[in-house]
């Protein structure tokens, strides 16, 4: 069973144009835990379409208070 919750997703990037200064990204969806199959969606249409680099991603659902920490730069290829 496929049980969607609210989600918040904290992105962190650096765009070309400003390499020194680090940006945020918030969005919120509802999605299913812990698969989260909209955030992946996302998070691959950003690194294929938008020229920013993420620095970071936090992920948090409501019926948790912990954040995941997820380290999707080691994962995609260098632009």
């Amino acid at each position: 069973m496929l049980v969607k919750q609210q989600v918040l997703i904290n992105v962190y990037y650096w765009m070309p144009d400003y390499n020194n200064v680090l940006q945020e990204f918030m969005w919120g969806t509802e999605d299913v835990v812990p698969e989260y199959p909209k955030v992946h969606k996302f998070l691959n249409y950003w690194h294929h379409n938008i020229d920013a680099v993420i620095s970071e991603v936090l992920v948090s659902h409501a019926t948790s208070r912990h954040f995941r920490s997820v380290d999707w730069q080691s994962h995609l290829p260098e632009h």
